[in-house]
């Protein structure tokens, strides 16, 4: 399964190998360091030793003689053999050491016996081999031809890296996750604060819809890198502005011109004489008329916000029922209205509603049997509810039906071109409301515009 990293945590990620990485190449830079370091320590060391000896080194009438202070002979005798030192006359004989151990590690130093100033080397085992003892020659500070030797063993290089390390383990090593932790929560709380302008824009950009297609993204405060991109979604917005406005003026103009003509051929048909063909014509012509009114309610709802006042649901309600009672009429159906006992205030577009109201009576006139009534009911909810006696919706319909030109069983039966209910939901979207259907206690359909809660104003 492929997993979708988020950038926060991508860059925390890398960021955080970076950290590591850095660390390690710091700790590794300074370990070699503090290795190099330590030789150039025991040569210091051997030298300060050297220096030590030198000056309580003396000849007297041919005889060579060696009195250190008691400390520092104490040192030596109390080093365990850790520390030697030996004096060496012109000879290779050696006049004075710190111990028997000394004059054994001393004894064949013949590569070295005219050698001048300093020399470091590695005193050599009973095998041959290279021993545990780190010397220094040195005639400074002596008479010529002589040459003190000092060496120390034990305290090797690796004991002084042990040494190091646990003190490190111990006073500082435990800062270091520590260290790293913190690094790394600045680090993500660095990164947060600066993604903080994209989830902004992406907050931004969810609420661009058509009905807030005037919306753009900001681009003052956002960082140079990214600036680009809400300047190219602006852009693009704009241009589908233009479209869609464009594809609006379309289906308004065009339904204007249509009214016209349609009007003219209505009178005609009315000075017709009566028969099948004329009711069917007239029939045809009155199914245009109403898909030119949808055209231009759609095109008023896709055009500017609309205008809302404070309006009340009964009034709506009595204009609607008074408008087409006429048609209910004529197809032998009844109207009833049952209205709230007191008026029922919301803000709307009263236009607007009156229209989606409209919309669903003249529905319910189409599929109500005859000799059957609709009720159009006013709630204090607020809500309007238009029950019908006819086919009902399906279920598995129930949704698709709000759909523009969505055209059902039914709906082909009756003739219509699937914009009706799509208006009214679109209006009802518009009014932060909605719109929903069930089966009608008395069987058919029931249809209920919803109004927000808080929208309602009963008094």
């Amino acid at each position: 399964m492929n997993r979708h990293w988020s950038l926060q945590a991508r860059l925390a990620w890398r960021l955080g190998l970076v950290l590591l990485g850095s660390t390690l190449l710091v700790a590794m830079v300074i370990s070699q360091y503090a290795w190099f370091a330590l030789d150039n320590l025991d040569d210091v060391g051997l030298q300060i030793q050297a220096k030590q000896i030198a000056p309580h080194a003396r000849v007297r009438n041919g005889i060579m003689s060696v009195t250190l202070p008691q400390e520092l002979e104490q040192a030596y005798r109390s080093s365990g053999d850790g520390y030697l030192y030996a004096v060496i006359d012109p000879t290779g004989q050696i006049v004075a050491a710190s111990s028997d151990k000394a004059r054994t590690a001393f004894a064949d130093l013949s590569f070295s016996r005219h050698a001048d100033g300093e020399t470091v080397f590695r005193l050599l085992d009973a095998g041959g081999g290279e021993s545990s003892y780190y010397a220094l020659q040195s005639s400074e500070g002596l008479p010529a031809g002589y040459r003190v030797i000092v060496a120390q063993g034990q305290i090797h290089p690796d004991v002084y890296i042990d040494t190091l390390l646990s003190e490190f383990a111990l006073h500082i090593g435990w800062t270091v996750p520590v260290v790293l932790a913190a690094a790394l929560l600045m680090a993500a709380w660095t990164i947060r604060t600066s993604l903080r302008p994209i989830k902004e824009l992406s907050a931004r950009a969810l609420q661009i819809g058509p009905e807030t297609r005037n919306l753009r993204l900001p681009t003052d405060d956002v960082a140079d890198e990214i600036r680009a991109l809400p300047i190219a979604i602006n852009a693009a917005l704009d241009r589908l502005e233009q479209g869609f406005e464009m594809q609006r003026r379309f289906t308004a103009n065009a339904a204007h011109e249509l009214r016209t003509p349609l009007a003219v051929l209505t009178a005609r048909v009315a000075e017709l004489e009566p028969s099948p063909e004329m009711r069917h014509l007239a029939d045809d012509i009155a199914r245009m008329n109403r898909l030119v009114s949808q055209l231009l309610q759609v095109s008023r709802l896709e055009g500017a916000p609309l205008q809302f006042a404070t309006v009340d649901l009964n009034s709506v309600a009595e204009t609607v029922v008074t408008f087409l009672a006429p048609l209910a009429i004529g197809a032998h159906k009844t109207l009833a209205l049952t209205a709230a006992p007191h008026p029922i205030l919301v803000k709307g577009a009263a236009e607007a509603l009156e229209n989606a109201l409209r919309n669903l009576v003249e529905n319910a006139i189409v599929h109500t049997a005859p000799g059957t009534e609709v009720t159009i009911i006013v709630t204090p909810e607020p809500a309007i509810a238009v029950r019908d006696h006819g086919p009902g919706v399906p279920p598995g319909q129930r949704n698709e039906i709000f759909e523009r030109f969505w055209r059902g069983r039914v709906r082909l039966q009756s003739g219509g071109a699937g914009l009706g209910l799509a208006i009214v939901a679109e209006t009802m979207r518009g009014h932060g409301g909605s719109v929903s259907v069930s089966d009608s206690a008395g069987g058919g359909a029931e249809f209920v515009l919803h109004f927000p809660a808080s929208n309602g104003e009963a008094s």
